[in-house]
C-alpha cells in the first residue's frame, strides 16, 4: 500500500517538476531567447519610415519582469515626429494578459530620459535658425518637412494593446519640444493606454522639473527652472483625432518659474512690437494655469529689479513688474483666446529725453478685457488705462520743436492720466482714441507703428492755446492754426 502511495507522490512530483520547467522555459527561458533574437524587433520595425524600436539589452530574470538598458523608440506622422530614450528600467507585467493580446505592465521604474519632438515643416518655414534650434531626430530625415499623407488600413481587430499602469522615471535629463530644450533634474511618473487605430489614452501623471535650465538653440533663455505639471488625456480615438487634435482631451494644471538672465523670451511672447523691446536686465517670470478639455487659462507674471527697456521709442529704465492673465487659449490651435486683464508697472526709473538727459519717473498702464490672438498680427486688442508721474514719454513720442508754452506745459510736475485703444503684436503697436491730462494739458491722439514706419496725430490742447503735431515717417508737423479742425478732419473723431 505504502510503495503504490509513493509511487503516486513520485509521479506528482515529477509532473509538477515537468510543469514547472515548461512554464520556467514558456516565462523565463523563451522570453529571453526572443529578447536577444531579432524577433521583436522585425514585427515592431516592419515600417521604419514611420516608427522604429530598439534597445541595447533586455533581459528577465523571473518571470514577469524585465531589465532594459538603452531603449529607444521613435515615431512620426505627417505633422509631427518623435523620440524617446531610456538608459536603464524595470518593469513587471501581467503573463496572463499575454493571452488576450495585451502588453500589460503593472509597474515601471527607470531612469536617464531623454524625450525629443519636432513639428514637421513646410519649405517655406524650415528656415536655418529654426532648423538649428530644433532636435534632431536620427532615423528620420533632415530638415522635417511635411510628407504627403498616406491612406492608412483600417482596423484589423487583431491589434495588440499596450498598458502601462504606474511609471515612475528619475533623471529625465532633457526634454525637448521644437526649439525650447530643457536639461536638468526631472521626474516623470503616470501611465497610459494604448490600442492602435482604436484607442488612446493617458492617466494622470506629474512632470516635476528642478535646478533646470531651458534654452533656445545656444542661448539661454531661463535658469533655476521649477515647474510642476499634473495632467491626463481623456480616452481618445487616434484615427478620429490624429496629431495636435488630441489636445482638446487635455485636462490638468501647470505651476513653472525661472530666472531670466535677459528678457529674450518676453520680447517673443509679445511678439516684439516695432520700437518696443526688452534689452537688459535679469528677472523672475513665473506661470500659473489650468487646462480643461483643451482650453487653458493661466497667468503669467515677470518682474526684474533693473529693467532697460523701449516703449514705443523711448529708452527707460527701472524696476519692472507685469502681469497678464489669459483664458480661453485652445491648446490644439493656439488660435487664441480673452486677455482677462493685466498691467505693467515700472517703478524707481529713468526715461531718457532726445538728448539723453535722465529724468526721473514712474508709470503703470491697466489693461481691460480685451483679445488675445497668438497667430494674428494684433497678438493683444484691449483698453488701457495709465498713471504717470509726468508726460515726458510722449515728448520723446512726438519728438519735434513744439512751441515753448507747449514744452512748458507738458514739462511741468503734473501727474498723467491717460487712456486708449491698444492694439499689439509681431511688428505692430497701435494707440487709438488716446485721452490723457496732466495738470492743465489734455492731449489726444492716434499713434500706428508698423515695421519701421511710424504715423501719428496728437492735439495738445491747454484752452484757448492749443497745438496740433502730425507724424508720417520722418516728416513731421506742426500745426498752430486751426488744430482741433485738423485733428478731427485726420482722426475723424471729435477731441
Amino acid at each position: 500500500m505504502k510503495t503504490r502511495e509513493n509511487r503516486a507522490l513520485r509521479r506528482i512530483a515529477i509532473s509538477l517538476v515537468v510543469v514547472a520547467a515548461i512554464i520556467a522555459v514558456i516565462t523565463l527561458v523563451l522570453p529571453n531567447a526572443l529578447l536577444r533574437s531579432d524577433f521583436i524587433r522585425k514585427r515592431v520595425n516592419r515600417d521604419p519610415d514611420r516608427g522604429w524600436l530598439d534597445y541595447d539589452s533586455a533581459v528577465s530574470r523571473w518571470p514577469g519582469a524585465l531589465h532594459v538598458t538603452n531603449f529607444r523608440l521613435r515615431n512620426r506622422d505627417p505633422k509631427a515626429e518623435w523620440a524617446l530614450r531610456l538608459d536603464d528600467a524595470e518593469l513587471t507585467y501581467s503573463l496572463a494578459d499575454l493571452l488576450r493580446k495585451r502588453f500589460h505592465v503593472t509597474r515601471l521604474s527607470g531612469r536617464g530620459l531623454a524625450f525629443h519632438t519636432r513639428k514637421r515643416l513646410t519649405p517655406a518655414t524650415a528656415t536655418p535658425l529654426r532648423l538649428s534650434r530644433m532636435p534632431s531626430i536620427p532615423g528620420f530625415p533632415d530638415p522635417p518637412l511635411i510628407g504627403p499623407s498616406k491612406p492608412k488600413p483600417p482596423p484589423s481587430g487583431k491589434e495588440w494593446s499596450i498598458q502601462i499602469d504606474r511609471i515612475a522615471v528619475d533623471g529625465a535629463r532633457e526634454i525637448w519640444i521644437d526649439e525650447y530644450r530643457y536639461s536638468g533634474e526631472a521626474r516623470v511618473t503616470g501611465g497610459f493606454f494604448l490600442r492602435p487605430k482604436h484607442r488612446a489614452e493617458i492617466f494622470r501623471g506629474k512632470l516635476s522639473a528642478r535646478r533646470g535650465t531651458l534654452r533656445s538653440g545656444p542661448d539661454v533663455i531661463a535658469a533655476n527652472v521649477r515647474a510642476t505639471i499634473d495632467a491626463r488625456i481623456a480616452p481618445w480615438n487616434p484615427r478620429e483625432y490624429p496629431g495636435s487634435k488630441m489636445l482638446r482631451f487635455v485636462f490638468g494644471d501647470a505651476d513653472a518659474s525661472g530666472r531670466l538672465d535677459n528678457a529674450e523670451i518676453v520680447n517673443r511672447l509679445v511678439g516684439e512690437p516695432p520700437g518696443t523691446r526688452f534689452e537688459r536686465g535679469s528677472g523672475q517670470m513665473s506661470v500659473r494655469g489650468s487646462v480643461e478639455e483643451g482650453v487653458a487659462n493661466g497667468t503669467i507674471e515677470y518682474t526684474s529689479r533693473d529693467l532697460a527697456l523701449r516703449v514705443l521709442d523711448v529708452a527707460m529704465r527701472g524696476r519692472f513688474d507685469g502681469r497678464m492673465q489669459l483664458s480661453g487659449v485652445r491648446i490644439e490651435t493656439w488660435g487664441g483666446g480673452r486677455l482677462k486683464g493685466g498691467y505693467l508697472k515700472l517703478s524707481d526709473a529713468t526715461v531718457f529725453d532726445r538728448d539723453g538727459k535722465p529724468h526721473p519717473w514712474w508709470g503703470r498702464v491697466d489693461f481691460s478685457p480685451g483679445g488675445f490672438r497668438p497667430k494674428s498680427a494684433a497678438l493683444f486688442t484691449t483698453n488701457a488705462s495709465a498713471r504717470a508721474r509726468d508726460a515726458q514719454p510722449l515728448l520723446q513720442i512726438l519728438s519735434v520743436n513744439l512751441p515753448d508754452w507747449t514744452e512748458r506745459l507738458l514739462e511741468l510736475d503734473e501727474e498723467l492720466v491717460a487712456r486708449a485703444a491698444v492694439r499689439v503684436g509681431e511688428s505692430l503697436a497701435e494707440l487709438h482714441g488716446l485721452a490723457a491730462r496732466t495738470g492743465k494739458a489734455r492731449i489726444y491722439g492716434e499713434y500706428v507703428a508698423r515695421g519701421s514706419s511710424r504715423s501719428g496725430t496728437f492735439l495738445v490742447d491747454a484752452g484757448l492755446l492749443s497745438v496740433g503735431v502730425g507724424l508720417a515717417g520722418r516728416e513731421k508737423k506742426v500745426r498752430i492754426f486751426g488744430p482741433r479742425k485738423w485733428f478731427s478732419k485726420r482722426t475723424g473723431w471729435e477731441p
